[in-house]
């Protein structure tokens, strides 16, 4: 008996030795994804819960889980923080810069220059330098849109009223279209126009809607605001004290969706869907590390500037006043935009004939 516990544990030794003995190194891990080794960076303002920035933020975050490179966002809390954080990023070897807001013009234009390996994208203006692909909105068509819905909504009134913030061309294409939108509904419509010289003093912005609202007098009951997304914010509280006094009058949000039911007063809206822009910039980089440089402009027909109430549901609809007839006249002017049957020609403030 013990011989036979012998022998066999002579022959498991045997048997154990063998199998070490052919045992093979394990490969190395290779990670083949071409994509894996490459940081991309989002520069903006502050992110919170701002959805203009956090549509972009989430679209490249997506982008990255999808595709596997490394995502990183940098916040910028003033104009200096602009250059100074970016340059910092190109120097951590980052491949691919995209700012998000017409701030980040500037700095992208000069890091372009300076660093020619890596590159670069802007989102909502247009960078002066040509490496940097640029990608704006086409405000112009939405707020035709808009403001043909609103003079269907508003068939009665004969004056339409418009908040910007500087009297410049950017701000002029706004009011351009809104003002087109409208005359393609109510040839006869005056407009009273106001500028609150501000991106973010919402006391300015309500102390315009007092001059605008007063301007308008029994004639009319809409003021487009096209300032800023958050300095709309004192037009907005105007509108919601008249509402509360029985003498109302009514306004657009800017950027997101504003309409809710504790301001009825904010009716529709125009928005600005920064994710899309995003991923074409990515995207593009992806194909062969480099972007097309140059402008390229998004509207109504890419989803990409949208009107509330036509491009999607409103979070909040004033039924009274956004009736099914005024939803139609906005869907119908967006269907003459996109099959060219409406074009509205680039044009300078200082050429056109109210």
């Amino acid at each position: 008996m013990k011989k036979l516990f012998l022998l066999v544990l002579c022959l498991l030794t045997v048997l154990t030795l063998a199998g070490c003995g052919e045992k093979k190194e394990e490969e190395p891990v290779v990670d083949d994804n071409p994509y894996a080794g490459l940081k991309i960076a989002m520069v903006s303002d502050t992110v919170g819960t701002d959805q203009f920035i956090l549509q972009a933020k989430n679209k490249l975050e997506e982008m990255a889980a999808e595709y596997g490179f490394t995502a990183t966002v940098i916040e910028c809390t003033n104009t200096d923080d602009w250059e100074q954080k970016s340059r910092n990023a190109c120097e951590q070897g980052y491949n691919l810069l995209v700012a998000v807001g017409w701030t980040g013009a500037q700095a992208m234009s000069t890091l372009a220059d300076e660093f020619p390996d890596i590159e670069f994208g802007i989102i909502d203006t247009i960078a002066s330098n040509e490496r940097v692909m640029s990608i704006n909105f086409n405000t112009t068509d939405g707020c035709y849109v808009m403001g043909a819905m609103v003079a269907t909504a508003f068939k009665d009134d004969t004056k339409f009223g418009y908040i910007g913030n500087f009297q410049q061309q950017s701000n002029f294409e706004y009011k351009y279209g809104f003002m087109e939108g409208v005359k393609s509904v109510n040839p006869d419509a005056e407009f009273v126009a106001a500028y609150a010289d501000t991106y973010g003093d919402t006391s300015a912005t309500y102390n315009k809607a007092v001059e605008v609202v007063a301007a308008l007098g029994d004639e009319g009951h809409f003021v487009m605001g096209s300032v800023a997304n958050s300095a709309n914010a004192g037009i907005y509280q105007y509108a919601l004290e008249r509402g509360e006094e029985g003498k109302p009058f009514y306004t657009s949000g800017l950027s997101v969706d504003q309409t809710t039911s504790e301001n009825p007063y904010i009716v529709t809206g125009l928005t600005k869907n920064t994710a899309i822009p995003m991923e074409t910039i990515v995207k593009d980089f992806l194909e062969d590390g480099k972007v097309t440089g140059g402008k390229t402009t998004l509207g109504v027909n890419e989803n990409a500037f949208c009107v509330v109430g036509v491009t999607f549901d409103a979070n909040y609809r004033n039924s009274e006043i956004m009736t099914d007839e005024a939803i139609a006249a906005g869907k119908k002017a967006a269907e003459d935009l996109a099959s060219g049957a409406v074009v509205l020609p680039y044009v300078m403030e200082e050429d056109y004939k109210e």
